[in-house]
Protein backbone atom coordinates (compact mmCIF):
# COMPACT_ATOMS: atom_id res chain seq x y z
CA UNK A 1 0.00 0.00 0.00
CA UNK A 2 1.29 3.45 -0.89
CA UNK A 3 1.16 6.86 0.73
CA UNK A 4 2.17 10.19 -0.78
CA UNK A 5 4.40 12.97 0.49
CA UNK A 6 4.45 16.45 -1.03
CA UNK A 7 7.73 18.25 -0.38
CA UNK A 8 7.67 22.00 -0.97
CA UNK A 9 10.79 22.85 -3.02
CA UNK A 10 10.00 26.48 -3.80
CA UNK A 11 7.71 29.20 -2.51
CA UNK A 12 6.83 30.52 0.95
CA UNK A 13 6.78 27.11 2.68
CA UNK A 14 9.95 25.65 1.13
CA UNK A 15 11.10 22.59 3.05
CA UNK A 16 7.70 21.69 4.46
CA UNK A 17 6.41 18.15 3.90
CA UNK A 18 2.76 17.19 3.63
CA UNK A 19 1.72 13.55 3.99
CA UNK A 20 -1.36 12.01 2.40
CA UNK A 21 -2.13 8.61 3.90
CA UNK A 22 -3.62 5.66 2.06
CA UNK A 23 -7.40 5.81 1.91
CA UNK A 24 -7.58 9.58 2.38
CA UNK A 25 -8.08 12.77 0.43
CA UNK A 26 -6.41 16.07 1.37
CA UNK A 27 -7.63 19.44 0.10
CA UNK A 28 -4.94 22.12 0.01
CA UNK A 29 -5.54 25.86 -0.31
CA UNK A 30 -5.06 29.27 1.24
CA UNK A 31 -7.92 29.35 3.78
CA UNK A 32 -9.28 27.27 6.63
CA UNK A 33 -11.87 25.78 4.26
CA UNK A 34 -9.06 23.47 3.15
CA UNK A 35 -7.91 20.40 5.05
CA UNK A 36 -4.37 21.82 4.88
CA UNK A 37 -4.38 25.65 4.70
CA UNK A 38 -1.28 27.47 3.46
CA UNK A 39 -2.01 31.07 4.43
CA UNK A 40 1.53 32.14 3.51
CA UNK A 41 0.82 31.70 -0.22
CA UNK A 42 -1.37 34.60 -1.41
CA UNK A 43 -1.58 33.12 -4.93
CA UNK A 44 -3.46 30.01 -3.81
CA UNK A 45 -7.26 29.85 -4.00
CA UNK A 46 -9.21 29.15 -0.82
CA UNK A 47 -9.47 25.50 -1.82
CA UNK A 48 -6.96 25.06 -4.61
CA UNK A 49 -6.29 21.36 -5.24
CA UNK A 50 -6.82 17.95 -3.69
CA UNK A 51 -4.54 14.93 -3.48
CA UNK A 52 -6.27 11.55 -3.14
CA UNK A 53 -4.45 8.35 -2.26
CA UNK A 54 -6.44 5.10 -2.49
CA UNK A 55 -3.54 2.87 -1.49
CA UNK A 56 -2.86 1.72 -5.05
CA UNK A 57 -2.31 5.05 -6.77
CA UNK A 58 -2.45 8.77 -6.05
CA UNK A 59 -4.27 11.46 -7.98
CA UNK A 60 -4.28 15.25 -7.91
CA UNK A 61 -7.39 17.22 -8.80
CA UNK A 62 -7.81 20.96 -9.31
CA UNK A 63 -10.72 22.36 -7.27
CA UNK A 64 -11.67 25.16 -9.63
CA UNK A 65 -8.75 27.37 -8.64
CA UNK A 66 -8.21 30.79 -10.19
CA UNK A 67 -4.57 30.26 -11.18
CA UNK A 68 -4.69 26.55 -11.97
CA UNK A 69 -2.78 23.48 -10.85
CA UNK A 70 0.19 22.29 -12.89
CA UNK A 71 1.87 18.87 -13.01
CA UNK A 72 5.26 18.80 -14.70
CA UNK A 73 4.45 22.15 -16.30
CA UNK A 74 1.07 21.21 -17.77
CA UNK A 75 -2.18 22.60 -16.41
CA UNK A 76 -4.45 19.75 -15.27
CA UNK A 77 -7.95 19.09 -14.05
CA UNK A 78 -7.11 15.65 -12.67
CA UNK A 79 -4.24 13.24 -13.20
CA UNK A 80 -2.36 10.35 -11.63
CA UNK A 81 0.75 11.26 -9.64
CA UNK A 82 4.05 9.40 -9.94
CA UNK A 83 7.30 9.47 -7.99
CA UNK A 84 9.27 12.64 -8.77
CA UNK A 85 6.38 14.57 -10.35
CA UNK A 86 6.32 18.34 -9.87
CA UNK A 87 3.06 19.94 -8.68
CA UNK A 88 2.80 23.73 -8.88
CA UNK A 89 -0.07 25.68 -7.33
CA UNK A 90 -0.11 29.38 -6.51
CA UNK A 91 3.45 30.39 -5.67
CA UNK A 92 4.45 26.97 -4.34
CA UNK A 93 6.02 24.00 -6.10
CA UNK A 94 5.99 20.51 -4.61
CA UNK A 95 7.94 17.38 -5.48
CA UNK A 96 5.91 14.17 -5.19
CA UNK A 97 7.28 11.20 -3.27
CA UNK A 98 5.34 7.93 -3.47
CA UNK A 99 6.22 5.60 -0.60
CA UNK A 100 5.19 2.14 0.56
CA UNK A 101 3.31 2.41 3.86
CA UNK A 102 2.12 -1.16 4.32
CA UNK A 103 0.65 -4.10 2.48
CA UNK A 104 -1.27 -3.66 -0.77
CA UNK A 105 -5.05 -4.19 -0.71
CA UNK A 106 -4.27 -7.34 -2.68
CA UNK A 107 -2.41 -8.69 0.36
CA UNK A 108 -5.49 -8.79 2.56
CA UNK A 109 -6.28 -12.40 1.61
CA UNK A 110 -5.71 -13.88 5.04
CA UNK A 111 -7.76 -11.16 6.70
CA UNK A 112 -10.64 -11.53 4.24
CA UNK A 113 -10.68 -15.30 4.35
CA UNK A 114 -10.95 -15.23 8.13
CA UNK A 115 -14.17 -13.23 7.97
CA UNK A 116 -16.66 -16.08 7.73
CA UNK A 117 -20.34 -15.44 7.05
CA UNK A 118 -23.52 -17.29 8.11
CA UNK A 119 -24.44 -18.40 4.60
CA UNK A 120 -27.76 -20.00 5.55
CA UNK A 121 -29.03 -16.76 7.06
CA UNK A 122 -27.84 -14.80 4.03
CA UNK A 123 -29.58 -17.17 1.66
CA UNK A 124 -32.83 -16.70 3.54
CA UNK A 125 -32.38 -12.93 3.46
CA UNK A 126 -33.40 -12.60 7.09
CA UNK A 127 -31.94 -12.54 10.56
CA UNK A 128 -33.92 -12.33 13.82
CA UNK A 129 -35.33 -8.86 14.36
CA UNK A 130 -34.76 -7.69 10.77
CA UNK A 131 -37.58 -7.44 8.25
CA UNK A 132 -37.49 -9.46 5.05
CA UNK A 133 -36.76 -7.37 1.94
CA UNK A 134 -39.54 -6.26 -0.36
CA UNK A 135 -39.82 -7.68 -3.85
CA UNK A 136 -39.27 -5.17 -6.65
CA UNK A 137 -42.25 -4.73 -8.98
CA UNK A 138 -40.70 -4.24 -12.43
CA UNK A 139 -44.04 -3.40 -13.99
CA UNK A 140 -44.03 0.17 -12.67
CA UNK A 141 -40.48 1.01 -13.68
CA UNK A 142 -40.53 2.16 -17.35
CA UNK A 143 -42.55 5.34 -16.69
CA UNK A 144 -40.24 6.33 -13.82
CA UNK A 145 -37.24 6.00 -16.13
CA UNK A 146 -38.68 8.14 -18.92
CA UNK A 147 -36.14 10.92 -18.40
CA UNK A 148 -33.05 8.71 -18.79
CA UNK A 149 -30.99 8.12 -21.92
CA UNK A 150 -30.84 4.70 -23.57
CA UNK A 151 -27.47 3.95 -21.97
CA UNK A 152 -28.74 4.96 -18.52
CA UNK A 153 -31.83 2.76 -18.95
CA UNK A 154 -29.53 -0.12 -19.90
CA UNK A 155 -27.68 0.36 -16.60
CA UNK A 156 -30.95 0.55 -14.66
CA UNK A 157 -32.18 -2.65 -16.29
CA UNK A 158 -28.93 -4.37 -15.31
CA UNK A 159 -29.31 -3.18 -11.71
CA UNK A 160 -32.96 -4.13 -11.23
CA UNK A 161 -33.44 -7.10 -13.57
CA UNK A 162 -33.13 -9.71 -10.79
CA UNK A 163 -35.87 -8.16 -8.66
CA UNK A 164 -33.48 -7.92 -5.71
CA UNK A 165 -32.89 -4.95 -3.46
CA UNK A 166 -30.37 -2.49 -4.86
CA UNK A 167 -27.91 -0.64 -2.67
CA UNK A 168 -25.05 1.77 -3.37
CA UNK A 169 -21.89 2.58 -1.47
CA UNK A 170 -21.14 6.25 -2.16
CA UNK A 171 -17.91 8.06 -1.30
CA UNK A 172 -18.45 11.57 0.07
CA UNK A 173 -14.67 12.11 -0.03
CA UNK A 174 -15.01 11.84 -3.79
CA UNK A 175 -18.05 14.12 -4.07
CA UNK A 176 -18.81 16.47 -1.16
CA UNK A 177 -22.46 16.90 -2.21
CA UNK A 178 -23.34 13.25 -1.54
CA UNK A 179 -24.57 13.76 2.07
CA UNK A 180 -26.91 16.51 0.83
CA UNK A 181 -28.19 14.28 -1.97
CA UNK A 182 -28.88 11.50 0.51
CA UNK A 183 -30.74 13.81 2.90
CA UNK A 184 -32.88 15.16 0.07
CA UNK A 185 -33.73 11.74 -1.37
CA UNK A 186 -35.11 10.48 1.97
CA UNK A 187 -33.97 6.92 1.33
CA UNK A 188 -32.48 4.84 4.12
CA UNK A 189 -28.72 5.36 4.46
CA UNK A 190 -25.92 5.05 7.01
CA UNK A 191 -22.18 5.93 7.20
CA UNK A 192 -19.58 3.17 7.00
CA UNK A 193 -16.95 5.03 9.05
CA UNK A 194 -17.19 6.79 12.40
CA UNK A 195 -14.87 8.97 14.43
CA UNK A 196 -13.34 10.74 11.41
CA UNK A 197 -12.41 14.42 11.48
CA UNK A 198 -14.98 15.37 8.84
CA UNK A 199 -18.08 13.15 8.97
CA UNK A 200 -19.16 14.54 5.59
CA UNK A 201 -16.28 12.80 3.81
CA UNK A 202 -17.05 9.17 4.62
CA UNK A 203 -18.59 6.38 2.55
CA UNK A 204 -22.33 5.81 2.91
CA UNK A 205 -24.55 2.82 2.22
CA UNK A 206 -27.94 3.71 0.78
CA UNK A 207 -30.95 1.66 -0.31
CA UNK A 208 -32.14 2.63 -3.79
CA UNK A 209 -35.67 1.61 -4.82
CA UNK A 210 -36.24 1.57 -8.60
CA UNK A 211 -38.29 4.77 -8.48
CA UNK A 212 -35.90 6.69 -6.20
CA UNK A 213 -35.17 10.25 -7.26
CA UNK A 214 -31.60 9.63 -6.14
CA UNK A 215 -31.07 7.66 -9.36
CA UNK A 216 -31.26 10.86 -11.38
CA UNK A 217 -28.18 12.44 -9.79
CA UNK A 218 -26.29 9.15 -9.45
CA UNK A 219 -26.59 8.24 -13.11
CA UNK A 220 -26.45 11.70 -14.67
CA UNK A 221 -23.77 13.24 -12.44
CA UNK A 222 -22.00 10.38 -10.69
CA UNK A 223 -21.55 7.62 -13.26
CA UNK A 224 -18.04 7.77 -14.70
CA UNK A 225 -16.71 9.85 -11.80
CA UNK A 226 -15.86 7.07 -9.30
CA UNK A 227 -18.57 8.00 -6.80
CA UNK A 228 -18.94 4.40 -5.68
CA UNK A 229 -20.42 1.02 -6.59
CA UNK A 230 -23.81 -0.71 -6.69
CA UNK A 231 -24.86 -3.92 -4.94
CA UNK A 232 -27.83 -6.26 -5.29
CA UNK A 233 -29.06 -8.60 -2.59
CA UNK A 234 -32.11 -10.46 -1.32
CA UNK A 235 -31.07 -9.36 2.16
CA UNK A 236 -32.26 -6.44 4.23
CA UNK A 237 -30.48 -3.12 4.62
CA UNK A 238 -29.40 -4.03 8.16
CA UNK A 239 -27.70 -7.24 7.12
CA UNK A 240 -25.96 -5.73 4.09
CA UNK A 241 -24.79 -2.76 6.17
CA UNK A 242 -23.32 -4.94 8.93
CA UNK A 243 -21.51 -7.08 6.37
CA UNK A 244 -19.95 -4.08 4.60
CA UNK A 245 -19.02 -2.49 7.90
CA UNK A 246 -16.84 -5.50 8.71
CA UNK A 247 -14.84 -4.98 5.51
CA UNK A 248 -14.42 -1.21 5.56
CA UNK A 249 -11.63 -1.23 8.16
CA UNK A 250 -9.23 -4.20 7.95
CA UNK A 251 -6.33 -5.25 10.10
CA UNK A 252 -3.35 -6.39 8.03
CA UNK A 253 -0.94 -9.16 9.00
CA UNK A 254 1.43 -6.64 10.60
CA UNK A 255 -1.36 -5.28 12.82
CA UNK A 256 -1.82 -2.08 10.84
CA UNK A 257 -5.43 -0.86 10.54
CA UNK A 258 -6.29 0.26 7.03
CA UNK A 259 -9.45 1.62 5.43
CA UNK A 260 -10.34 -0.73 2.59
CA UNK A 261 -11.75 1.50 -0.15
CA UNK A 262 -13.51 -1.35 -1.94
CA UNK A 263 -16.26 1.07 -3.03
CA UNK A 264 -13.85 2.90 -5.36
CA UNK A 265 -14.41 1.26 -8.80
CA UNK A 266 -10.70 1.56 -9.64
CA UNK A 267 -9.74 -0.45 -6.55
CA UNK A 268 -12.71 -2.81 -6.72
CA UNK A 269 -11.88 -4.04 -10.22
CA UNK A 270 -8.30 -4.85 -9.24
CA UNK A 271 -8.99 -6.40 -5.84
CA UNK A 272 -11.81 -8.69 -6.95
CA UNK A 273 -9.71 -10.05 -9.79
CA UNK A 274 -6.99 -11.07 -7.31
CA UNK A 275 -9.22 -12.85 -4.76
CA UNK A 276 -9.26 -16.61 -4.22
CA UNK A 277 -12.61 -18.47 -4.37
CA UNK A 278 -12.80 -18.51 -0.55
CA UNK A 279 -12.10 -14.77 -0.38
CA UNK A 280 -14.75 -14.06 -3.02
CA UNK A 281 -17.40 -15.98 -1.09
CA UNK A 282 -16.50 -14.25 2.16
CA UNK A 283 -16.34 -10.78 0.66
CA UNK A 284 -19.63 -11.02 -1.23
CA UNK A 285 -21.49 -12.58 1.71
CA UNK A 286 -25.15 -11.56 1.33
CA UNK A 287 -24.47 -9.77 -1.97
CA UNK A 288 -25.56 -11.42 -5.20
CA UNK A 289 -23.86 -8.95 -7.52
CA UNK A 290 -21.60 -5.90 -7.50
CA UNK A 291 -21.84 -3.49 -10.44
CA UNK A 292 -19.41 -0.66 -11.07
CA UNK A 293 -18.23 1.52 -13.92
CA UNK A 294 -15.26 0.61 -16.09
CA UNK A 295 -12.49 2.96 -17.13
CA UNK A 296 -14.78 3.65 -20.10
CA UNK A 297 -18.10 4.84 -18.59
CA UNK A 298 -19.85 3.26 -21.57
CA UNK A 299 -19.09 -0.13 -20.00
CA UNK A 300 -20.22 -1.44 -16.63
CA UNK A 301 -18.73 -4.50 -14.93
CA UNK A 302 -20.85 -7.01 -13.06
CA UNK A 303 -19.18 -9.27 -10.49
CA UNK A 304 -20.66 -12.35 -8.85
CA UNK A 305 -19.47 -15.50 -7.14
CA UNK A 306 -18.51 -18.00 -9.81
CA UNK A 307 -17.79 -20.73 -7.22
CA UNK A 308 -14.28 -21.09 -8.64
CA UNK A 309 -13.56 -17.42 -8.11
CA UNK A 310 -15.00 -14.12 -9.20
CA UNK A 311 -17.12 -14.13 -12.32
CA UNK A 312 -16.95 -10.89 -14.30
CA UNK A 313 -19.28 -9.82 -17.10
CA UNK A 314 -19.19 -6.64 -19.16
CA UNK A 315 -22.40 -4.67 -19.73
CA UNK A 316 -22.30 -2.43 -22.80
CA UNK A 317 -24.29 0.73 -22.09
CA UNK A 318 -24.30 2.24 -25.55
Amino acid sequence: MICVRLEAVSGPITGRRIDVKAGSILRIGRTAKSDYPISEDAYLSGQHFAVECDGIQARVRDLGSSNGTYVNGSRIQETVLKEGDSVAAGGTTFTVHVEQSGPSPLDFGQTMASRTVPTAAYAAGMIPGVNAPAVVDLGSIPQAWAGFTASQVALLQALYRSGENVYAVLDAARESRIPAFLDAAQERFAPLLSGVADPRSVPFVVAIPPTSRLLDVLLKDGWGRQWGCYLTSNSSFDLVYQHLLAYTVLTAANGQTVTFRFFDPRILRVVLAGMTPVEVTGFLGPLSRIICEGEDPGVAFEFRDGLRGIRQESIILR
